[in-house]
């Protein structure tokens, strides 16, 4: 008589690998990071005076001059899971990678703030200031990269090509990191950098083609990754400005009067891409339909 294993097995076994596959995303997110050491850069308020090679190890770069940077790496923990179920992974469960991906956030992230908070003076309260702030931006990331995660992850192309687009400038940045570390201390190469500038617009570009506009109910989707590839640039200027500026550091009305200013400088400058994407889209949407026309 042969002994059948409960119908529930493969489920179990996928969840776990699901659950597992979230971690392996989180720790392929802070890779950048962790690559170049790890070390968690100097602080304004430490307790004393202390060189870099003196600072603890941080799975993330807690400090406010890496504010945009810790925003990223948490991001693309949820942007590679969902790109990882989408690729390698169809007929999981989307829930357990979902769960992977807060569990490694929640390890991440209560590892980096403990490492902080046991050098920080806090008895000084800008040091409790500091600290919240920056914690309630990780948080928020976390949230950013569960959206991403399940955006991208969806069957259906629409959403998945809003979290691919909402995904582009992040991962530009991303890349950005390993390239810097990967040049050393002679700098990104003028090419390499021009690469960077415009990839997010080609990123965004192919994922509206991909996309399409039918139903007419895509459209949001061009609205809103076009929207994100104009803004989020924008944002990422004025908030490190403002973080990273020693001379307004502790002010916080200061700090956000400077970066509300910034911010309608930095938006002006910044639609050269918004086009290229939108004709990126277009032209490749139009070739698509094109393609599905002759093969019917």
């Amino acid at each position: 008589m042969s002994v059948h294993a409960p119908a529930h097995a493969p489920q179990q076994s996928n969840a776990l690998a699901g659950t597992a596959l979230g971690i392996v995303a989180v720790a392929a997110g802070i890779a950048p990071w962790i690559a170049g050491g790890g070390i968690l850069p100097v602080q304004n308020l430490w307790r004393t005076e202390v060189q870099r090679f003196q600072m603890p190890f941080s799975l993330l770069p807690v400090s406010q001059y890496y504010a945009t940077s810790m925003f990223v790496l948490i991001v693309m923990g949820g942007v590679f899971a969902g790109l990882a179920r989408r690729i390698l992974a169809r007929t999981w469960a989307a829930w357990p990678i979902a769960l992977g991906v807060l569990i490694g956030h929640i390890v991440v992230v209560t590892q980096s703030f403990i490492a902080d908070a046991r050098g920080l003076d806090l008895d000084d309260k800008r040091a409790w200031w500091y600290l919240g702030g920056l914690l309630a931006g990780a948080i928020i990331a976390v949230g950013f990269a569960q959206v991403g995660y399940w955006l991208i992850s969806r069957p259906s192309s629409g959403p998945a090509a809003l979290g691919i687009a909402l995904a582009a400038v992040p991962l530009a940045a991303w890349i950005g990191m390993w390239v810097q570390l990967l040049s050393g201390p002679m700098g990104i190469p003028q090419g390499v950098l021009l690469v960077l500038r415009w990839l997010p617009a080609v990123v965004v570009g192919l994922a509206l083609a991909w996309c399409g506009v039918m139903p007419p109910t895509r459209l949001i989707v061009w609205f809103l990754g076009l929207s994100a590839l104009w803004i989020a640039p924008a944002a990422f200027t004025a908030v490190q400005y403002a973080l990273g500026s020693r001379v307004l550091a502790g002010d916080l009305s200061e700090m956000a009067s400077a970066g509300m200013q910034v911010f309608p400088a930095a938006l002006a400058i910044g639609w050269l891409p918004v086009v290229v994407a939108a004709v990126i889209g277009v032209v490749g949407a139009a070739l698509a339909a094109i393609l599905r026309r002759q093969r019917g």
